[in-house]
């Protein structure tokens, strides 16, 4: 190919990832469902308070390598764990599981949707409009003593033993491996959304091991779709990705060099290693634990492992080596699947829409910006004097506990809590006042456009919380009120509601 070839091959292939991977209002209303989870499990009258319940979110929604199932029918599936402290002296894997069903089963919506399975309790979650069916796995789990200070130990029905996990320490390996090149993409998502560092999830940003990770978990959907049973898993491919990965910049430098590092140490320490005869792929947070034990049992597993690895090389050093972006797109369709190959190719100008095939959960359109007539001008003089800025996050409700992200130019769903706050230069003693906008069709239907003014929160000049309840453009401003005149204002911050 020629440098430019090159380079729109990489965009090529980055663009097939964001079309594999989960759509932001997706993985946003996700989240919001699990930390609905989450409130109600630590919620103050619950019977798991005592033991101090920590809901977090584990697997490749954690790690950013959600891939979109490669069947519509089939679902995304999220995996929770709820820590309780406790000692495992205190109690059995039967009752930790069942204390933890026992308050989901309290909750009039939940209880309709909630399953027990072998290691968890699983709630089944309908599709909704523009958002698809999905299965949350809550995973209830004590700490590892012998494994501080993330070591869990968990439920499983069909063991007799505890068995043990750490995501939190693995998940902090796995972006250790991109730490570099993360940080930098982060800070540019950030320069281009005109937000701060901390207020970029962690999920928004995609490096190119993660991206990496989900071209070979695609891959691997679909060379393994006639053979299932000897489908190698995730964690294998996410773990050895990560150890191979030699911080390159580019997609495909970066998947060309995990395959060949694999290739070359196969057999060696520290990818698939050749343990006195015992094949082995480390946990690297926690020595001991063989991924790849099932492999010793069902030799055809390893066998089909590398036969695909062979298949991965030579399907992307063909696609490579083709002389336009056309020949690679033709060449990359029966590998990585229509949907995301023509998506990429659409948004690189080399294929007709009409080529796509239907879009499932396309991301929901925000009105414009409407009327605002009915915004009241300042009821003070306004002299500025000082400066003032505006801050807004995110939060699954009003008064919620856990920020979920900074408020930016993304669209937030409705039903969310935001929690403004004002930052000023003004000398204390001053006032907050807040001027809350709404527009389009939906508020005015409901009769609540608004545009007039507002005091703070009680007992916390500065700060005040609204809840996301109309789809439109609006805007937030905070005035500062000091001697009866407005010496700062912060300028309007606009909220996008889908």
């Amino acid at each position: 190919m020629l440098l430019n070839d090159k380079i729109q091959f990489n965009n090529l292939l980055t663009k097939a990832a964001t079309a594999l991977d989960i759509p932001d209002h997706v993985y946003e209303d996700a989240t919001l469902k699990y930390e609905e989870v989450g409130e109600w499990l630590a919620a103050d009258d619950s019977t798991l308070k005592a033991y101090t319940p920590e809901i977090y979110v584990q697997g490749s929604f954690r790690l950013g390598t959600v891939v979109h199932p490669i069947n519509d029918a089939d679902e995304y599936d999220i995996d929770l764990v709820c820590h309780l402290t406790m000692g495992k002296e205190q109690t059995t894997q039967a009752d930790l599981k069942e204390m933890v069903g026992a308050r989901l089963k309290k909750h009039a919506e939940l209880v309709k949707i909630l399953n027990p399975s072998r290691r968890c309790w699983t709630l089944d979650y309908p599709a909704e409009k523009q958002m698809p069916a999905f299965h949350m796995d809550v995973l209830p789990a004590i700490p590892n003593t012998e494994s501080p200070p993330t070591g869990l130990l968990l439920t499983d029905t069909e063991l007799r033993l505890w068995q043990k996990s750490n995501p939190k320490a693995y998940a902090e390996w796995f972006y250790g491996r991109m730490k570099v090149i993360f940080q930098t993409r982060r800070a540019a998502l950030a320069e281009s959304l005109a937000a701060k560092v901390e207020d970029v999830p962690d999920w928004q940003v995609k490096t190119p091991l993660q991206i990496a990770v989900q071209i070979l978990k695609r891959h691997r959907d679909i060379y393994f779709q006639k053979s299932p049973d000897v489908k190698p898993v995730s964690i294998i491919i996410t773990t050895l990705a990560a150890r191979a990965y030699a911080g390159e910049a580019d997609v495909m430098e970066a998947l060309s060099g995990i395959i060949r590092v694999i290739v070359t140490n196969w057999g060696k320490p520290g990818y698939v290693e050749d343990r006195n005869g015992r094949w082995w792929v480390e946990n690297p947070v926690e020595p001991g634990e063989n991924f790849a034990d099932k492999w010793n049992e069902y030799p055809e597993r390893r066998e089909a492992f590398y036969k695909w690895l062979e298949r991965v090389k030579s399907d992307f050093a063909a696609a490579q080596t083709k002389r336009t972006l056309n020949e690679a797109v033709e060449t990359l369709t029966p590998v990585l699947g229509k949907r995301a190959v023509m998506a990429a190719a659409r948004d690189l100008g080399v294929a007709d829409a009409s080529m796509l095939p239907a879009v499932i959960n396309a991301s929901p359109q925000v009105p414009a910006l409407g009327d605002a007539r009915h915004c009241q001008q300042p009821q003070w003089p306004v002299v500025p004097t000082y400066k003032a800025s505006i801050q807004g996050d995110v939060y699954a409700k009003e008064h919620g506990r856990h920020k979920l992200w900074g408020l930016s130019s993304r669209p937030v769903p409705k039903g969310v809590g935001l929690k403004f706050t004002v930052k000023t230069n003004a000398p204390f003693p001053y006032e907050v006042k807040w001027q809350v906008v709404n527009t389009g069709a939906e508020a005015l239907a409901h009769n609540s456009p608004r545009g007039d003014f507002y005091a703070s929160d009680k007992g916390i000049n500065g700060t005040r919380w609204e809840s996301t309840a109309y789809a439109g453009t609006h805007w937030v401003e905070g005035f500062v009120i000091k001697g009866g005149q407005c010496v700062a204002r912060t300028g309007k911050l606009y909220v996008k509601v889908r």
